[in-house]
Formats: structure tokens, sequence, C-alpha cells
């Protein structure tokens, strides 16, 4: 019989071992200097290009970068959802093969799509951005949506291989030759918004042509377009169950910007999208080097003790209750203590999206929370709820958006956020312990 004493202090041991494992902290730090670093060129941006772009234009901006955000996922098929759960079940030669049918697959689909799409340009410019961009702005941003796949599914396969520093220093030079672009095509040329856009667009060009180059030299595997191609209608199956997911991800993150689009002004939008950039913040160095550090490490462990998960998932959960009570303090006390700091940094017509960031910021930690509990899930390949678990509160999300934002405007987004993201990680944290 185990002393109560004992098998406590195994369980803190074991505990501390998982929160100090050496290559986990290591990619921690690693993938959130690189986030810093990354989020530090673009807080360095925002002042300056501030000073070029109306909130009207942010507002436009934004909706493009969501226009883009939603495509991209669409048009992915689900396939790199498919291949987070399908790569550490793989043996190297399976990996090869999975890559190599996912490309050929996606590459044969959405070149089509998108020439549809461009050829549907004037109904894309009218119906979805109110005709408040040209087709010069909409092109570039095809083609980022066309080559967004190569290049995060290049990040994808980095992480998994836990290559931080190759992936860090990979994603910093991409960001300086944006931000230079950027810089130019604002104060040189003068050109606005199109300027913002190109510039993602070339960065994303350069990562799918690192990409190429990686896969020729690690996973490239001789192979007939036919072989792949016949197993295009498993493939799409396998995916589609991911869309309903990616879809209701969007429905949360950005639909509320057409809803004010709708009921208020591009203004409030653009107001709206600045603090929006505090949560993306959040997300650039918390969640991003969650998944690159945490993600594969606890992956590794389902793994290896897929007859015993019950101790590992304690472990996981515990983590993440102290994750989440830990980034409410530091958010709490840094707004409150640098509130009065964001007067100086955002210009005078901007002051008035401070009071939204905090609402913005506590939605992540719901979301930091929902990220911890769905890995015992992603392990246990349970595509089908992962893909749904985010209906209802992004339909709770939209019905608060129409019922709240014509009364309250840009409060009425940031709550009905909120909340909706809270009851997403209820959702997850509920299913989570039925699997034990």
């Amino acid at each position: 019989m185990h002393h109560p004493l004992i098998t406590t202090r195994q369980k803190i041991y074991g505990l501390l071992r998982t929160i100090t494992n050496a290559s986990v902290i290591k990619h921690f730090f690693i993938y959130s200097f690189g986030s810093f670093f990354l989020r530090s060129i673009s807080m360095i941006l925002v002042p300056l290009n501030m000073r070029k772009l109306t909130p009207t234009d942010y507002g436009t901006l934004s909706l493009i970068t969501a226009f883009i955000t939603i495509s991209t996922a669409l048009i992915g098929l689900g396939l790199r959802q498919m291949l987070s759960f399908e790569f550490f079940h793989q043996d190297q030669e399976g990996k090869k093969r999975l890559l190599t049918d996912m490309i050929v697959i996606y590459t044969t689909i959405a070149i089509p799509a998108v020439a549809v799409a461009w050829h549907a340009r004037a109904l894309i410019i009218s119906s979805i951005f109110f005709n408040t961009i040209t087709a010069t702005q909409l092109a570039p941003a095809l083609i980022t949506v066309f080559l967004f796949f190569y290049a995060e599914l290049l990040y994808q396969l980095l992480q998994y291989e836990r290559k931080a520093i190759q992936l860090t220093t990979l994603q910093i030079l991409l960001a300086l030759i944006s931000a230079s672009v950027t810089l130019v095509s604002l104060w040189v040329f003068n050109v606005g918004i199109v300027g913002i856009i190109w510039a993602q667009t070339i960065s994303t060009i350069l990562a799918a042509l690192v990409f190429f180059l990686f896969l020729a030299k690690h996973y490239f595997l001789r192979s007939s377009i036919r072989a792949s191609l016949s197993k295009t209608y498993y493939y799409i199956l396998y995916g589609l169950p991911f869309i309903p997911g990616i879809i209701c991800s969007w429905v949360l993150a950005s639909a509320d910007r057409w809803v004010l689009a709708s009921y208020r002004s591009m203004h409030e939008v653009g107001i709206y999208a600045i603090a929006d950039l505090f949560a993306q913040l959040f997300y650039t160095l918390v969640l991003i080097p969650w998944s690159g550090s945490y993600l594969p490490y606890i992956m590794q462990r389902y793994a290896k003790h897929k007859d015993n998960l019950a101790p590992i998932e304690r472990e996981n959960r515990q983590i993440m209750f102290m994750s989440m009570i830990s980034a409410t303090i530091v958010i709490l006390i840094s707004f409150f203590c640098f509130k009065s700091f964001l007067r100086y940094l955002l210009p005078a017509t901007y002051y008035s999206a401070i009071p939204y960031i905090l609402v913005l910021l506590l939605g992540q930690i719901f979301l930091l929370g929902s990220y911890f509990a769905a890995t015992l899930i992603q392990f246990h390949k349970k595509s089908y709820f992962l893909a749904f678990a985010l209906a209802l509160p992004a339909i709770i999300n939209l019905l608060l958006n129409l019922l709240l934002t014509p009364y309250f405007g840009i409060y009425g987004c940031t709550a009905s956020t909120l909340i909706s993201y809270f009851i997403y990680f209820m959702i997850m944290y509920l299913y989570n312990k039925t699997l034990i």
C-alpha cells in the first residue's frame, strides 16, 4: 500500500519533470524568442503604418486578411489537419508517401479553384468586400491563398521534426523581407494597403520555394502522379470532417468583422482590428511557441505510453490550469500597468481601441486551455469531434454578434468572442475527461 505523502510527492516530481523537460523548455524559448522578434517587427510597423493608413484602410486590410485565412483553410481540404493526425503514426517511408499524395492532390485541385476565383473577381469584390478593394488588391491575395498551403506545410514539418532553430530563423528572415517591402511600398511609393498585401505574398512565395527544396532533400519519393490522384477520394473524405471545424474557427476569429462592417462602419472594423492585434500578440508569443514545443513532446509521450495514458493526461491538465492561471495574472497586471503607455504608442485616432484589448486577451486564455485539452483528443484521432466541437461556439458567437453589435458596437463583438471561447474550452475539457 502506497503512503499518501509518497504518492503526492511522486505526482509533484512527475509534474515538475514534465514542466522542466529540457527539450520542451529549450524549444519553447526558441519559439518564444522568434515569436517575440516577429511580433516586435509587427509592433514597430504598426505606428509607422498608422501614419499612412486610416482606420478605414485598416478595416479593409482586416477583411482581406480574414478572406485569405478562410480561403486557405477551405482550399486546403483539411489535408494539413489530417497530417497532424497521421504524421506521428507513420514510419519514414509512410511519411514520404503521405506528403507526396497530399501535395499532388492539393495542387491538382487548388490551381483550377484559384482560377475560378479570379474569373469571379467582380462578384467577390462586390459581395465579400463591399466594393472597398480593387482587382489589383485581390490578385496578390489569391496568389497568397494558393501558396499558403506549401508555406504552412513547411512550418508544420519543421515543428514536428523539432527543428526549432531552423524554423525560427526562416520565419525571422521572411518577416524582415516582408517588413522591408511594406515600408518601401508605403513610405517610398505610397501605394497604400496593396503594398502590405504584396509584402505578405512575396514572403509566402519565398516560403513555398524553401518548402520544395526541403521536400526534395528530406521527403523526396519517386511516385507517379496517377498513383497519388487515385487516392483523391480517400484523402478528401479524410479531410472533409476538418472543414466544418475550420469554418467555425474562422467564424470565431473573424466573422465579427463582417458583422461590424455590415451594421456599423469600416472605421469601427479598423478599431477592432487594432485591438485584436494584442490578441494576436498573445497568439504569437504563447500559442505558437506552445504548438512548436509542447505539442510534439506530449504527442510523443502519448505514443510511447499508449496503454497507460491516464497519468500523462493528468499531468497535462495540471499544466493546463497552471498555465491559464499564470497567463491571466500576467495579462491583468500588464494591461493595467501599460494602459497609459498605449496612448503614447498609438495615434489619437486609435485610442478608442484600448478598452477592447483586455476582453480579447481574456478570450485567448480559454483558447490556450482548449489547446491543452485537445491534445489527447487529437491523439485518439477524434476527427469528427474536433471538426464539430467548434460548431456550437461559432453559432453562439455569430448569433451574439448579430444581436449585440447593432446596439453595442465593438463591445458586443468582444463580449461575443469571450463567451464563445469559454464555451469552446468547456466542450473540449469535458470531452477530454470522458476519454480517460
